[in-house]
């Protein structure tokens, strides 16, 4: 058996989704655990089922005894003997890395990691598309503003404060700076372009990157926030951050002849090849 966790926010919960259909594809048996959002206080918990209807086949109460390794207890220890899923425990080796190695290992296995490479994307990519459909949208604004989106050159922008800001890992790297070359490329290369800002602090971007030309998403909130997902999805070009939340939105838009801007660096750790992440086809600044 091959066990999935899936943790963090949406952004991440798709990324673990394509990794956990790429399993599907060799293996028989693959199984999610999502107990971890039983005590996950951030984001919006678990999302797949209540946003794309996904419902993954979970583990039962005796095989999560069988992979859990924080039980103690003797007679859990002992099944996890006899059913040979002592050293299960699978954790991602590399940040944006791609462990090839994994599809042909026969083991039971718990795999932890984020799995943030298009190489687990690729081979279910069809899958990807027929599978993760938004639900139509109910409320004027957004149906307004859909219907604005799919004609002329709109762009969307992404800007990830909140809690980005002072993180260690992630924060720093989409500063205002990084925001003025990306729009500057975009109006180098865009003809009349129309920007349109997502981001968990509208005020700081009015404040620091004032156009004329730009619209301001403020309402899609709480259970609603994957919307801003969603509308990205149609816009015709991507400026996005460093989060796996706009390099969604940008993945999700079909158009063949989109321009995707990318920060030059994910995170704040050098020495990790990010090309699968920073795909080759993005323009970074």
């Amino acid at each position: 058996m091959k066990v999935v966790e899936f943790l963090g926010g949406l952004g991440n919960q798709l990324f673990q989704y394509a990794f956990f259909c790429a399993l599907q594809q060799t293996f028989p048996k693959v199984r999610a655990d999502l107990s971890g959002y039983d005590s996950y206080g951030r984001h919006n918990g678990f999302e797949l089922e209540r946003v794309f209807d996904i419902r993954l086949p979970q583990l039962t109460p005796f095989e999560r005894r069988l992979f859990n390794w924080e039980d103690r207890r003797w007679v859990s220890r002992k099944l996890r003997r006899i059913y040979g899923t002592k050293r299960a425990y699978y954790e991602e080796k590399e940040l944006f890395g791609y462990d090839g190695a994994i599809f042909g290992d026969w083991k039971d296995r718990y795999y932890w990691g984020y799995w943030q490479h298009i190489g687990y994307i690729r081979p279910v990519a069809d899958q990807l598309r027929t599978d993760l459909r938004f639900p139509a949208f109910a409320d004027a604004k957004n149906i307004e503003l859909a219907n604005m989106l799919v004609d002329g050159n709109t762009v969307s922008v992404h800007i990830r404060r909140g809690d980005y800001l002072g993180d260690p890992l992630l924060g720093g790297i989409c500063d205002a700076d990084y925001y003025q070359r990306a729009l500057t490329y975009i109006r180098q290369h865009v003809d009349s372009p129309l920007f349109i800002f997502f981001s968990d602090d509208i005020p700081w971007c009015k404040g620091n990157l004032p156009i004329a030309n730009a619209l301001f998403v403020d309402w899609n909130a709480g259970m609603e926030s994957f919307r801003d997902m969603q509308l990205m999805s149609l816009c015709r070009h991507h400026i996005i951050a460093n989060s796996s939340f706009s390099w969604w939105g940008a993945w999700f838009n079909p158009y063949p002849g989109k321009i995707v801007v990318s920060p030059s660096r994910w995170v704040t750790m050098d020495e990790l090849d990010l090309s699968g992440i920073i795909l080759p086809g993005f323009h970074t600044c």
